[in-house]
């Protein structure tokens, strides 16, 4: 065994973060690598106490990396010394950080590097689904992740770069949640006067939340006699037995594709130990729309 590599979750009791966990597995055999996987159960300050307990038994457990799938960005920066003197590679999964940069100077033997999906990218084909849904313009109501996590921000800013008259968009945040996104919903549905513009599609910034959305336009549409039943929706991750299976069964209209970033990442953690490749400091994965985007138009 070439050593142990631990995943650390935002949750398990998500789709895609159990697929960051297959992932991981699937690509840990190929290069002999054991990995364990824990969940923050989307608290930092525990995900924070178990990277850094890692850390700190590194050389009892012969770990070789970390790999981390953050509940909030803004806390890792102490963990990236404490793993780079211990000997240990540090990544980061679906986040980008500018703290990485500065430690990259200061360990330059370390891998430590960033594995994301091209977040802004995610905004853009939200935005452009937005389009071949809805061709004339109208209001586009979008529920972001946490603003303070990089990803949420960078597709929000995506979305924008794309949603610009004659389009309208109302943001709202929530916390990656399907409840989350329900409750946000229906606090701003409490606000709404008879002058308000009713969306006419909806943008989740993952499909739990857009889930979430699905099930508070449904209640609207009951309780204030709002159209908002029949509303489009779009979501992101894609996973095949998530975000595809609720495309294909016609609870969504369309969501991204987001490849599972911790398989590269076990590849390029494997390759820097058997040939001294330093991984660059951010690798970036591609993403598509489901279904393409011709598809929505028709």
């Amino acid at each position: 065994m070439a050593g142990s590599i631990r995943l650390f979750l935002r949750t398990t009791e998500n789709d895609y973060q159990q697929q960051l966990k297959e992932e991981a597995i699937r690509e840990g055999k190929r290069a002999d690598f054991a990995i364990e996987a824990e969940s923050a159960q989307d608290d930092a300050g525990r995900q924070l106490a178990q990277i850094t307990a890692a850390i700190q038994q590194a050389h009892a457990t012969n770990l070789v990396a970390v790999l981390i799938a953050p509940v909030r960005d803004d806390t890792l920066a102490p963990t990236v010394r404490a793993a780079a003197e211990a000997g240990v590679e540090w990544v980061l999964l679906n986040r980008e950080a500018d703290f990485i940069e500065e430690q990259r100077r200061q360990f330059t033997e370390r891998a430590i590097f960033a594995v994301t999906p091209e977040q802004a990218e995610i905004g853009r084909i939200h935005g452009q689904q937005v389009r071949s849904l809805m061709p004339d313009g109208g209001c586009v109501l979008c529920v972001t992740g946490p603003l303070s996590a990089s990803s949420a921000q960078h597709r929000l800013d995506g979305l924008k770069s794309v949603i610009v008259d004659p389009y309208r968009l109302v943001t709202l945040s929530a916390d990656w949640t399907s409840e989350g996104a329900r409750l946000a919903l229906e606090r701003w549905l409490k606000n709404i006067t008879k002058d308000t513009e009713v969306p006419g599609v909806f943008v989740a910034q993952n499909d739990e939340m857009a889930l979430g959305l699905r099930q508070a336009a449904r209640d609207a549409a009951v309780r204030l006699n709002l159209p908002l039943d029949k509303t489009p929706i779009v979501g992101c991750d894609g996973t095949p037995t998530l975000g595809q299976r609720l495309v294909r069964e016609g609870r969504l209209r369309g969501t991204v594709v987001t490849p599972p970033a911790s398989g590269p990442a076990v590849e390029l953690i494997a390759r820097m130990r058997s040939h001294g490749e330093i991984p660059p400091a951010v690798v970036i994965q591609a993403v598509t729309s489901f279904p393409g985007l011709s598809s929505l138009r028709s």
